[in-house]
């Protein structure tokens, strides 16, 4: 049989088709079965993922519950029914770890703090009501308000004599801190976490971490905010009240979910894990892109399948280092419980000794303690060795200290220690404390406390924190006369407003406060005052630039009088701004914060009352 040309090419345009068809094909399979795949796969990563958590949760409860065991000690041979014996008992404990405050509850429901203030009577609780019948530890069943309105969560602890519970011993949990201990972010932060109690109410949850989330009940949540009927939001309810374990997908108008739960063995709480199905589908199609790229390069459909299993492997990295991420937050959450015989000369410790002292072991020798870790305190903090070595030797009651401390991973962390001495017959025998990590609260409030510093329109320094940086550096510099405080008011600025309206307002204040932010350096402090003021503290911090101290004053006052001289427009109005400047200089013009401004705004008013637009150095001819 001879085949001419034209059917040749026929032929091989039928085998080229049949080969895409197969292509084709064998994508749509592999599709199909590959995202069959995926979903069990991510379902048994999610519910391992969540076992673990479960885990750290339960082993963080019992560490703060191991911490009010050991303040229970101060109440050892104290009559728990004499009120005034209780309140002399408690002045001895001070909050340790992630307690906000720890307190005693005679059998009446009234609460004592340590300084001997009565605080909320708990006597109508369930959870009060449930520990004085049962004598076990209680953990309030919902967030509640405290005496200062901000959330707590409440931890309960019995004290006994002759075994029937007198007194209970409390403490409370802030919620911001269970929200930044007890919840870590999983699954490349896409997933989020809900606990919630037996009656449906939310305990707490990461979903925002800007906002707290709890006191709502969990079905109704989910009725209001899904496309789901009442019969699948049902199976999850029905699933609680018999403690099973399983997952449904749930959707709303923009996005599918999977909700994952599972009990958690405490105050019969359930876990809720939420993760986006497009954190799936996003995984399937990376993999979908590459098995293409493949299957078209060198047609081989099991080498591909091959290549496709090696690659879902590597994906599930991410989730294996989410694993990893929460046992290290694990780590580091956790607080050693110590105690120092002071005849024995031995300490021992409680609790996961590794993530700080770099073994499992529990007993060490005072010596070899104090030699072998004391180094490890930061230099700038190793006081604090020296102030604990003194008030053990000085039999003090009370010590607290917060300090950095370098890990075995050869990082600093800050850690807060805090211990008391017990006494038997008037004669010290041991000293009991706790070593919390406290690293992300202390960099949490750091970073709080700069966003606070900060004016929100214009991100410089806002008024109160402009007058203490300037008072701090007044104080830290008396030798330094090089020193000088601008006061800026834009002129006419109230005619922006009026005419232009407030958006092209807040634009002529940023815009103002990009400018000044040009002419002066970062060691400079620049503030607004509020509305159209500024304030500039200028420090010159080399002699070359002391010697020129009036030219360069000069100077940036010129600079300041051009750049601030601006049009401002909005369809067909033009508004002018120009700016009044008033200096007073260190220490001519005042040797303080408030003599100094006195005297530059002095100045500038002199400068508003001859026409504006100009600048006076303060002078008292």
């Amino acid at each position: 049989m001879i085949l001419n040309k034209n059917t040749k090419i026929s032929l091989s345009a039928l085998i080229t088709i049949g080969v895409i068809l197969v292509i084709i094909g064998s994508l749509t399979i592999f599709g199909r079965q590959m995202t069959k795949l995926l979903y069990q796969y991510s379902q048994k990563n999610i519910l391992e993922v969540q076992d673990l958590y479960i885990n750290t949760l339960e082993q963080q409860f019992n560490s703060l519950f191991d911490m009010l065991e050991a303040q229970a000690r101060y109440f050892e041979g104290v009559n728990l029914k004499d009120d005034a014996q209780l309140k002399q008992a408690i002045t001895k404990t001070k909050g340790i770890g992630s307690f906000k405050k720890i307190f005693v509850v005679n059998k009446n429901g009234v609460s004592t703090n340590y300084t001997g203030q009565n605080l909320a009577n708990l006597r109508n609780k369930p959870y009060f009501i449930d520990l004085l019948s049962s004598g076990e530890r209680k953990i309030s069943n919902k967030i509640e308000l405290d005496e200062n309105l901000e959330p707590i969560l409440t931890l309960l602890y019995p004290l006994k004599n002759d075994g029937k519970v007198e007194a209970v011993l409390a403490g409370t949990i802030p919620y911001n801190t269970l929200q930044h201990h007890f919840l870590t972010e999983l699954f490349s932060g896409q997933s989020y976490t809900y606990i919630i109690a037996s009656n449906g109410n939310i305990v707490f949850c990461n979903k925002d971490k800007k906002k707290a989330l709890y006191n709502i009940n969990f079905y109704e949540y989910l009725a209001n905010n899904t496309l789901n009927n009442a019969e699948e939001i049902s199976e999850i309810k029905l699933s609680q009240i018999t403690q099973k374990t399983g997952s449904i997908e749930l959707s709303n108008q923009k996005t599918r979910k999977i909700f994952t739960y599972a009990p958690l063995k405490l105050n019969d709480w359930y876990i809720v894990t939420v993760l986006p199905v497009s954190y799936i589908m996003n995984q399937l199609n990376s993999i979908s892109l590459m098995v293409i790229f493949l299957l078209v390069t060198i047609f081989v459909a099991a080498f591909v399948f091959l290549v496709v299993i090696l690659l879902l492997f590597l994906k599930n990295v991410s989730v294996e280092k989410d694993k990893e991420r929460l046992l290290i937050a694990s780590n580091q959450n956790q607080t050693l419980i110590y105690e120092y015989d002071m005849d024995k000369k031995i300490i021992e410790f409680s609790g996961d000794t590794k993530f700080l002292l770099g073994t499992d072991k529990k007993v060490f020798p005072a010596e070899y303690a104090s030699t072998e870790y004391f180094k490890r305190v930061h230099p700038d903090d190793i006081i604090i060795t020296n102030q604990l070595i003194k008030a053990i030797r000085n039999m003090e009651n009370d010590f607290s200290a917060e300090f950095r401390y370098k890990t075995f991973a050869d990082e600093y962390i800050w850690l807060k220690m805090s211990g008391s001495i017990i006494k038997r017959e008037g004669e010290p025998v041991k000293f009991i404390g706790s070593i919390s990590n406290v690293n992300s609260q202390i960099l949490h409030e750091q970073e709080l406390k700069s966003i606070a510093d900060k004016d929100r329109l214009t991100g410089v320094l806002n008024k109160s924190a402009l007058e203490e940086s300037i008072k701090s550096s007044l104080n830290a510099n008396k030798n330094i006369t090089s020193f000088a405080l601008f006061i800026i008011d834009l002129d006419n600025f109230k005619a922006v407003n009026d005419k232009l309206g407030h958006l092209i307002g807040d634009m002529a204040i940023q815009d103002a406060a990009k400018k000044i932010s040009l002419i002066f350096s970062e060691k400079d402090f620049i503030g607004r005052f509020g509305g159209d003021e500024f304030c500039v503290f200028l420090q010159l911090s080399n002699t070359a630039e002391e010697k020129n101290f009036q030219k360069i004053i000069n100077n940036k006052l010129q600079t300041l009088k051009t750049i601030l001289n601006e049009d401002y427009f909005k369809d067909n109005i033009v508004v002018h701004v120009s700016a009044s400047i008033g200096v007073a200089i260190y220490p001519q013009h005042g040797v303080n914060y408030q003599e100094l401004f006195h005297n530059a705004d002095h100045a500038l008013y002199d400068v508003k009352m001859n026409g504006k637009d100009g600048y006076k150095i303060y002078s008292t001819k």
